[in-house]
């Protein structure tokens, strides 16, 4: 059976790992022991390479089997994005298959509790913590309209289309391909001033104790004021009736009866926030409290209570609502002004390094990479780089804060669908803190001293030395947002194949709501904003 959830080791990935023994944290890029003996004068050089860069649609994208998922509204205040909506559906499933109600069972309470990333700022004398969140995006003061709802479409973890021999993809355009809007969905809760807050949640647990929850989704779905929504007596009906039933005693059958749950965003205010969830969290659950008699209690005497816990187990996959004209492909002959990268359903690059020409010792135009690949034998690549300057005039044109700028960015083999092998060859990995992970190869955004993003910079160096050294081909690289840089699994493009030249985004792009704008490298734009592909190199002077 395919499964599109992680593409990332690949042979050419595999190859960088097992370089990981041979490089220290503190190599450096600058300092190559030379290839070429009894040979003693050496000439460092610098040599700027063309290449064409240009912006790339990513079209609706695999968002089943990602790590986390992110629900709510983004405002994006660069030219030319703006608001998406990430809404999701989920399947869920009882912890207690074939559950034992007891005789009369009443429902009291049904709980949705979803933790946000969140850590402890600080305590006070009584024990009272406050909390600052993390992996939240936009003003979290500013409020959206969500709506839950009981979900009818059925999520299927096999393809129908391949004799049921691949994985079912779910893509960022789910809500189109299950038609929500047309459908006659069983509405459970409604929050038109819903907002991400650092909150905490005061609660009974089942030993009649105030137990405090972290900040995240709290939502009471049987009570009065919500009874306009759903009839109390539903919710009864709902499980206690289908005791002894197929339906609640196994996995398979659970699915079909009960088809999960669809959070739907919707932006009503013009601003908003967005969360990253785990829903796979220990404590993300819907908790259902219930009174009921023992069935030896044949006069009813005692009263006793009981808790049917549903977890997020099972398929999920967020859908993707762009409120903003994406920008379309660019030209992939003489490449862009602008480059537009954005994470979810946004935008990537493109870029074919030693395209166009370069001028020989004598003067004359030559093609680039024929020219390159003559110097096999006769340079040793000190260090390559890629470097791209943001356009800070559209970038930096927020009303806000200048925390939307993508902190960092990836590099990746368009064919192989992993990073380029100079990745691996990082040891500066750091999986406590992403952001500052793989530093060496890709430093996080280079900031001026008002916090505007200045530049990216890429290490090139091992994937220039294949080119030259092994003859390796001369892959089409790709320029991503990213969450975090240590998550390398892949998601598929819709209505991609294997064939496909460009079929995968990275995951931690698909999971970035952050997007920046760079200058791209054509003549057109002025040299001091101009991307720039270059490559310092030792030569022997005999």
């Amino acid at each position: 059976m395919k499964k599109y959830i992680s593409k990332a080791f690949q042979p050419l990935a595999i190859l960088g790992l097992i370089a990981l023994v041979t490089v220290g944290c503190d190599r450096d890029y600058l300092n190559v022991d030379s290839d070429i003996r009894g040979v003693q004068n050496f000439e460092t050089n610098r040599k700027v390479f063309p290449f064409v860069s240009y912006t790339k649609k990513s079209n609706p994208i695999q968002t089943n089997g990602l790590p986390n998922n992110l629900l709510g509204v983004y405002h994006d205040d660069m030219q030319p994005y703006g608001a998406t909506e990430a809404s999701i559906i989920t399947q869920v499933l009882p912890t207690n298959l074939s559950p034992d109600f007891g005789v009369n069972p009443t429902l009291q309470s049904v709980k949705l509790y979803i933790p946000y990333y969140s850590e402890i700022e600080s305590t006070d004398d009584d024990g009272v913590s406050t909390y600052t969140l993390d992996s939240v995006f936009g003003n979290q003061s500013a409020t959206f309209k969500l709506s839950i709802y009981r979900s009818n479409y059925l999520l299927r973890d096999l393809d129908p289309a391949s004799d049921f021999e691949d994985q079912q993809l779910y893509y960022s355009n789910i809500f189109e391909t299950i038609d929500v809007n047309s459908q006659t969905l069983e509405l459970l809760y409604e929050n038109n001033d819903f907002s991400i807050s650092n909150s905490t949640h005061s609660v009974i647990n089942e030993d009649d104790e105030t137990e405090v929850l972290a900040p995240g989704i709290y939502v009471d779905l049987f009570n009065d004021s919500n009874a306009n929504i759903i009839n109390l007596s539903d919710w009864e009906n709902l499980f206690f009736p289908y005791q002894d039933s197929e339906e609640l005693s196994n996995n398979s059958s659970f699915y079909n009866y009960f088809r999960g749950l669809i959070f739907k965003v919707e932006d009503n205010t013009g601003d908003g926030s967005m969360a990253m969830l785990n829903l796979g969290d220990a404590n993300a659950n819907i908790t259902l409290e219930y009174t009921y008699y023992d069935e030896d209690d044949v006069d009813q005497e005692e009263l006793l209570t009981g808790q049917y816990t549903l977890d997020f187990t099972g398929i999920k996959a967020n859908n993707f609502n762009n409120l903003y004209t994406t920008p379309t492909d660019g030209d992939a002959t003489l490449g862009d002004d602008n480059l537009y990268l954005k994470g979810m359903n946004g935008n990537f690059s493109v870029i074919k390094l030693f395209e166009g020409t370069v001028q020989d010792e004598s003067g004359s135009d030559v093609p680039a990479l024929e020219y390159f690949k003559e110097k096999n034998e006769k340079w040793l690549i000190n260090e390559a780089d890629l470097i791209f300057y943001v356009n800070q005039d559209l970038v930096n044109n927020q009303s806000s804060s200048n925390d939307v700028e993508s902190e960092r960015v990836i590099l990746y083999d368009l064919k192989n669908n992993v990073p380029i092998i100079d990745y691996y060859f990082d040891a500066s990995s750091n999986f406590l803190s992403p952001i500052n992970s793989k530093i060496i190869y890709a430093p996080r955004l280079e900031r001026d001293e008002d916090e505007n993003g200045i530049r990216y910079k890429f290490r090139l160096t091992e994937h220039v030395k294949n080119i030259l050294i092994s003859d390796s081909t001369n892959l089409d690289l790709g320029i991503f947002v990213s969450t975090n840089v240590n998550n390398i699994s892949t998601s598929r493009i819709i209505n991609t194949t294997e064939e496909d030249m460009i079929n995968f985004v990275p995951s931690s792009s698909t999971i970035s709501p952050k997007g920046t704008v760079l200058y791209g490298s054509k003549e057109s734009v002025p040299e001091e904003n101009r991307a720039t592909f270059e490559i310092y190199y030792t030569e022997t002077e005999n």
